[in-house]
């Protein structure tokens, strides 16, 4: 039996490997530009006082809240929120009727107005941590992900605390 030459296995390892690149290759024009990547610049926002309710065991939802502080000159628009904690999260917010009735509603933004601040509370907007991956012990600390409007996200510590 014969030995492979060192062509023969370079081309047979080429065989293996180009397929898989072609995969993660450009497929822009030649000389092309690199995709633009997402901004490293931070956002002007602080987060104040976060925190995760504390929920009985089988509790399949719970709520955070928190202030947001825009230090900037623009407003920040948030488009969603992630945890490990849960396998689905929504902005809410809660708004009462002409009749006096309170309602809460998924939104699909938030606004943290420019110089101001967005109180995320028990009586008002909020965020909604749904079908729970499991129950949070109280002084846990749990990491919420805000995503923003122009791609940036903002990851905050939130203590699991009592209502």
């Amino acid at each position: 039996m014969s030995r492979p030459t060192p062509l023969l296995a370079a081309l047979a390892l080429a065989a293996i490997l180009l397929p898989a690149a072609a995969g993660h290759a450009d497929h822009g024009a030649a000389g092309s530009a690199p995709a633009p990547q997402t901004s490293a610049r931070p956002l002007p926002l602080t987060a104040i006082g976060a925190t995760v309710v504390a929920v009985p065991p089988g509790a399949t939802e719970t709520s955070a809240f928190l202030t947001l502080r825009n230090t900037g000159r623009a407003p920040v628009v948030l488009t969603g929120v992630r945890t490990p904690l849960a396998r689905h999260a929504m902005l809410m917010t809660t708004r009462r009727d002409a009749q006096g009735l309170t309602g809460m509603s998924a939104v699909n933004t938030l606004t943290v107005p420019a110089g101001g601040t967005l109180k995320l509370g028990p009586d008002g907007d909020h965020l909604m941590l749904m079908d729970l991956a499991r129950v949070p012990r109280v002084g846990e600390k749990v990491p919420l992900t805000l995503s923003t409007r122009d791609g940036r996200s903002l990851t905050v510590s939130a203590v699991v605390r009592k209502p």
